[in-house]
């Protein structure tokens, strides 16, 4: 049986127990964390810088948390508007921690902050949303949607409480999507097909209005131009049957024998042409042309 020397035994204890404390007493700060070096429990330090770190062994103890930007998408949930409406809305929000003491003394970790600004972000959008109309929210008339102005104003609330009451830096909180429950959908498409057909038959009306208008007005038009082509058409004729009958005037003053020698022609071509049985007295004058011949009124040339 070996013997072991009883003072190499206690050499190596105390080897032992200064390789223990030293190990104890250095840590290593990674680039992505922050570490609250606490003594008994309690934050003495907050380490920010990367790199190895030492503290006292068996007294210090560290605390691990990450100094990176945390992406959150609180569950969606229901909000009634200034107007009775309900809406369906989900957020999401980018978030870091800013005072790692304060984190710490209020929270236990990533998951209790988390729920935390899920229930302040719920609060806000609450208090946000009961103060205005869905048309502010939701709208087709360009301009009259304020969604983007509510979300700023909640997304300044919920960033002070936290940074306050966490020690939580809110970088970013937005509106992800905006709708309506799903039991409200059904009801909702019918109110926004029935508003689509009362606008389809508004603009039809209208249609149908314009184009009576604009019938009349080329009615009118029509009637004016015809009343004034027939105006002039009747002051042509009147001018002309008053040109044909001042010549006609002229002629038979010139020659009267000669006139009603072709009066009396024209009407035996009217009657011939027609074939029509006239009988004329004796002494008719269409007859004395026919069995005397013209009249001779001068002289015939040589």
């Amino acid at each position: 049986m070996i013997k072991l020397n009883p003072t190499l035994l206690a050499r190596l204890a105390v080897g032992a127990a200064l390789a223990l404390a030293a190990s104890r007493a250095l840590y290593v700060v990674d680039a992505t964390e922050q570490v609250v070096r606490t003594r008994l429990g309690r934050p003495v330090e907050i380490v920010t810088e990367a790199g190895l770190h030492t503290r006292m062994p068996f007294v210090d103890g560290v605390v691990r948390l990450d100094k990176r930007l945390q992406s959150f998408d609180p569950p969606a949930a229901e909000f009634l508007t200034q107007d009775k409406k309900n809406l369906a809305v989900e957020t999401f929000l980018l978030w870091r921690i800013a005072d790692p003491k304060r984190f710490l003394e209020t929270l236990a970790g990533r998951e209790a902050a988390e729920a935390r600004l899920s229930d302040l972000s719920s609060s806000e959008l609450a208090a946000a949303l009961g103060t205005v109309p869905m048309s502010r929210l939701i709208s087709a008339v360009p301009g009259e949607a304020k969604l983007s102005d509510v979300a700023a104003a909640v997304e300044g609330r919920v960033r002070a409480r936290a940074a306050e009451d966490y020690g939580i830096a809110v970088e970013t909180l937005a509106v992800k999507r905006l709708g309506f429950p799903e039991q409200n959908l059904a009801s909702v498409f019918e109110r926004m097909r029935s508003e689509r057909e009362r606008i389809a038959r508004r603009l039809r009306s209208e249609g149908e209005e314009q184009a009576l208008r604009i019938r009349a007005e080329a009615e009118r038009d029509k009637a004016k131009l015809l009343a004034d082509a027939t105006r002039k058409a009747a002051e042509s004729r009147g001018a002309g049957e008053a040109e044909a009958a001042r010549l006609y005037a002229a002629a038979a003053a010139r020659d009267p024998d000669l006139f009603r020698l072709i009066q009396r022609l024209d009407a035996y071509e009217k009657m011939l042409a027609t074939g029509t049985t006239a009988v004329l007295p004796a002494d008719s004058p269409l007859l004395k042309v026919l069995v005397d011949g013209p009249p001779l009124t001068r002289e015939p040339r040589k």
